[in-house]
């Protein structure tokens, strides 16, 4: 599941008790075979089931078999969904940075001063970081602190120096270092130091770790389709070979502690220093793959709809940018039992429910891939569906349903139709489940994508945990009794659909904040809302969204789907992270003037007033 499940989960849902389904214990035996599947599917052999990865073919291998032995129908003689997604990067052959140090002589004047020239060494010197645009840069050196601008704070390292045109170099984390309450924490991302040196007009920006154990270890090329198009050429340089163009009153160890001692800025220009970057990053493709048959339902006219039962079995491999274990330390394999084996093995157990009595609708079950990286196995299959996407009458997405707690359960996304209400409130009440609705149809998994595309969605989930996006996330810890009684629930759920004479209808409806995904260490869009759905997928004039949530300041404003926002007031907007820091800037009342690209070929160019209100907690 992505990042940071919604803040206020539990605000505004209604609690209660269902069921039309045994809840007795359910034999040992049964609990015996989804413990082992899961084991499997979250064990150190398939090392997180990274998309490209052999642990991942392995996942999908044994996917299919379970599809093969319960006897699930093939599209077109596969069980496979084939598609291509970025999952590395790579430091090209054309990387360099070449150092320029004017030579003083009295009497000459400084534009016929000769010039040494220093050539710097990739992987020794330098790394690129991965959001770095590809191009040269040229131009003087402005050291600009921890790079941070926070008026609330009365910190700007900015104030009093101008880098347009120029290449600034800032220094990582914060002026409050490992404080974990620090006010400055929200500052601390280096795609938010890029983005704030991008618009005070940087040309190119030097990262140099901050004092510690890492300050000599360079950040690793770990590829985000997030921000990739950041606008910006990036390096990351080491301490040693950069403290030498320090002047001898200004050296960086100093200036830094003077930063962190006073939380006052100590920006100025580099004397006698130009330098030149180039970088070159390169794309790493891997072939990945949906795993989906069906069950042909046996109504003749019912069967030609097909409701989709879908949980993702991809993971975060040794962590990346969404794992939340913390900086330093060795790489470690993130298993990721209930995010989302335990979705995997429930959606299984359903599937095999009903070939052994199959419905009136016939029911397609995939099992999705690049979930982690943005939705992009869900976004495949919309776009490229087995059939006819206007036949799909719902969408049920298991996302995290391993780790029930108090016998509680919540389903998301029961505002999309108003037959869901409906449907969940008839079944008969009892005291063993508690189920908790909650009308939000978009979240941050898989269902997401079928919302844009019209279709009623439920989302079924038992709750975020200590163990989310880390290392601990292991097979011991899931509740297998109350998985059974999560799956058996969702399955009456989906038979209740799946045998219900009208299909639901969908119903656009407000649906609360936007999803928050909490990569790099940010913390959302601060205490204002703003109401786009995003559209993880990068585009590079812009963020493109996947619409605005129905009441939201961006619906009243006209922002619709596939809309490009590429300014707001004036700063330019070149991808997800650049919006959210702008709007995170503002406070409720503030009127945003939007630049938008629209239409076909996205040539016609609109400006729309956007009012921020107060984020609902």
């Amino acid at each position: 599941m992505k990042s940071a499940i919604i803040k206020s989960l539990f605000a505004t849902v209604l609690l209660i008790f269902v069921s039309n389904f045994n809840l007795q214990s359910q034999p040992a035996d049964n609990r015996d075979k989804m413990r082992e599947m899961v084991k499997y599917l979250s064990s150190d052999e398939l090392k997180g089931r990274f998309p490209g990865t052999d642990g991942i073919e392995k996942a999908a291998a044994y996917i299919e078999e379970q599809f093969q032995s319960i006897g699930l129908k093939k599209f077109a003689n596969s069980y496979r969904q084939e598609f291509d997604v970025t999952t590395a990067l790579k430091a090209g052959d054309d990387n360099n940075v070449i150092f320029e140090t004017i030579i003083q002589r009295p009497g000459i004047p400084v534009e016929k001063l000769p010039r040494a020239k220093q050539n710097w060494v990739v992987n020794q010197d330098f790394v690129p970081l991965a959001f770095s645009d590809n191009k040269q840069v040229y131009g003087e050196i402005a050291f600009v602190g921890f790079g941070i601008s926070a008026p609330e704070l009365k910190y700007d390292d900015y104030e009093g120096i101008d880098v347009k045109g120029k290449i600034v170099l800032l220094i990582s984390e914060n002026p409050d270092k490992d404080k974990k309450d620090s006010p400055f924490l929200q500052y601390s991302s280096l795609r938010y130091k890029a983005t704030n040196a991008r618009n005070k007009g940087a040309i190119g920006m030097i990262m140099v770790k901050i004092q510690g154990d890492s300050m000599n270890v360079f950040e690793r090329l770990e590829y985000s389709n997030i921000g990739k198009n950041s606008g910006i050429v990036a390096i990351q340089a080491w301490r040693q070979s950069l403290s030498k163009f320090f002047p001898k009153n200004k050296l960086l160890i100093e200036l830094e502690n003077n930063i962190v001692k006073n939380k006052k800025p100590e920006s100025f220009i580099l004397p006698n220093v130009f330098v030149s970057i180039k970088t070159d990053l390169q794309d790493v493709k891997s072939s990945t793959s949906n795993i989906l048959g069906y069950v042909e339902g046996t109504d003749t006219k019912l069967k030609d709809e097909f409701i989709v039962v879908g949980a993702h079995y991809d993971h975060l491999g040794y962590g990346g940018p969404t794992s939340m274990k913390g900086h330093g330390g060795r790489p470690q394999v993130h298993n990721g039992a209930d995010d989302n084996a335990s979705g995997v093995v429930s959606m299984i157990e359903i599937a095999q429910k009903f070939m052994q009595n199959p419905p009136k609708r016939s029911v397609i079950f995939v099992s999705f891939s690049a979930e982690e990286m943005g939705l992009l196995g869900s976004v495949h299959f919309v776009n490229n569906a087995p059939i006819e996407i206007d036949k799909i009458t719902s969408m049920i997405n298991l996302d995290m349903v391993g780790r029930m707690k108090k016998n509680e359960l919540t389903v998301f996304g029961t505002s999309s139709s108003n037959a869901f209400d409906s449907i969940i409130d008839s079944l008969d009440l009892s005291d063993t489940v508690a189920v908790t609705k909650a009308s939000d149809a978009y979240g941050p998994s898989d269902h997401a994508s079928f919302v844009t595309k019209n279709i009623p969605v439920l989302m079924f989930f038992t709750g975020i945990h200590e163990d989310y996006h880390k290392p601990s996330d292991d097979w011991d810890k899931i509740n297998y009794q109350g998985m059974i009684w999560a799956t058996d629930y969702i399955y009456s759920v989906v038979n209740t659909l799946a045998n219900t004479e009208s299909r639901p209808s969908f119903q656009r409806t407000s649906i609360g904040e936007a999803p928050k995904r909490r990569t790099d260490r940010e913390q959302g869009y601060g205490e204002v809302w703003f109401g786009i759905i995003p559209n993880f997928e990068e585009h590079p004039l812009g963020c493109k969204i996947s619409g605005s949530t129905p009441g939201s300041p961006a619906d009243k404003a006209g922002l619709v789907a596939d809309d490009i926002i590429v300014q707001i007031d004036d700063a330019n907007i070149k991808n997800l992270y650049d919006f959210m820091y702008k709007v995170r800037s503002h406070k409720a009342g503030d009127v945003l003037n939007v630049h938008i690209l629209r239409g076909k070929d996205y040539k016609e160019k609109v400006e729309l007033k956007v009012t921020l209100v107060t984020k609902t907690k």
